[in-house]
């Protein structure tokens, strides 16, 4: 059996983990065409699970946007062509559609030459772009008047950096009509899909219902091991498991890293390996996940202010416990409880932190890095 763990983009088949709650309330509120503000800190598999629900829904037509990387307009209806062209086979059909309802813009037609898959790409003028975004919703009601259609956009919070006000003013407009039309706004970006979707001047104010996507808990990550590792004519040790999955903080991603590293070790699966020898091993995967990354955090880390590196050791050695106290902002170096709001809020901002009951690293890798790394300099 090949090697079932994925870290690396979207996950499917075996290499999926559990979801079925998220699966079936995504599935309903899709069947009822509402609206879902689905966000989650990055690589928690919010991508994979649309993936895995847009292939599972039945007579309704599933129409993925990515906006990553957008930063305009243009940017926005080309990456909504591009979703629409998925979402219709046939490049017939999809010419045939696209004259019916789009006159403001010119739009090229041609054939992915690897997946055969028909595309259509808009050309823009130095004009108003409004016009164009009212016509490709009208193209999306029109796709949802045979079939009842999903659409989500992932990376949402990217239309915030463009226009924001205007633009998303304009949406709205479109899509409080669209009855027959389930939206998933997607992002990872919680500061900023809060101010979108929360604050009651703002367009989007309530037009979704919230579904934060959470951790997967140790129990599902533990059948899903167990099993994977029974189809290979295994066994591996659950103490094993659940030490793994503690070290990730129940990260989805990093749990699939280490089993990854994990899968092709004769000392998971065989039965006669000691306990110790087991964590040896574990530990062993860690030092070098570490190592991997160690590049990217020291870029992370040297683009920080001073202030800001003080005050994530500080959240680092105190779990984020009473961060403001006298005592602790001594030991960090910090002269004022004012130093770390600023520095707070930066990383927030940022997503090199997270705020739930109390601030903490969303990396749990990168904290431990930081904990290693007791020489580091600040």
């Amino acid at each position: 059996m090949k090697n079932p763990f994925s870290f690396s983009g979207v996950v499917q088949g075996a290499a999926f983990c559990n979801r079925t709650k998220e699966i079936n309330d995504l599935k309903r509120y899709i069947e009822n065409s509402q609206n879902i503000l689905l966000y989650s800190h990055r690589r928690f598999g919010k991508t994979t699970l649309i993936n895995k629900v847009f292939s599972e829904v039945r007579n309704v037509t599933p129409i993925y946007i990515d906006l990553y990387g957008t930063t305009r307009v243009e940017d926005f209806i080309t990456a909504l062509f591009k979703g629409i062209s998925a979402a219709e086979t046939k490049i017939e059909k999809l010419m045939k559609l696209v004259k019916e309802k789009i006159s403001c813009l010119t739009v090229n037609f041609s054939i992915d030459l690897h997946t055969g898959a028909p595309v259509a790409v808009p050309v823009f003028a130095a004009v108003d772009k409004t016009p164009a975004v009212e016509e490709v919703f009208q193209l999306l009601a029109a796709l949802s008047q045979k079939r009842k259609a999903v659409v989500a956009f992932d990376e949402f919070q990217e239309i915030s950096k463009y226009a924001k006000d205007v633009f998303e003013r304009q949406l709205r407009k479109r899509i409080q009509w669209h009855e027959r039309i389930a939206y998933i706004f997607s992002g990872s970006q919680k500061h900023l899909l809060s101010e979108m979707f929360s604050d009651s001047k703002r367009a989007f104010y309530k037009l979704a219902a919230s579904y934060p996507l959470k951790k997967i808990e140790t129990r599902h990550y533990l059948v899903w091991i167990q099993g994977l590792y029974q189809a290979d004519g295994r066994r591996i040790n659950p103490t094993a498991v659940e030490n793994v999955v503690a070290r990730c903080e129940n990260h989805p991603m990093y749990v699939q890293e280490f089993f990854y590293y994990l899968w092709d070790d004769p000392a998971f699966g065989q039965g006669e390996f000691p306990t110790k020898v087991l964590m040896e091993r574990i530990d062993r995967v860690a030092c070098d996940i570490i190592q991997r990354r160690e590049t990217e955090f020291i870029n992370i880390w040297e683009s920080l202010t001073l202030n800001q590196r003080k005050t994530l050791r500080l959240i680092v050695a105190t779990a984020g416990q009473s961060i403001f106290s006298a005592d602790n902002l001594s030991k960090a170096g910090l002269k004022s409880p004012s130093q770390v709001t600023k520095a707070v809020e930066v990383l927030v901002k940022r997503e090199v932190i997270a705020k739930n009951a109390v601030y903490a690293l969303q990396d749990p890798i990168f904290r431990r890095w930081i904990q290693e790394m007791p020489g580091l300099p600040v």
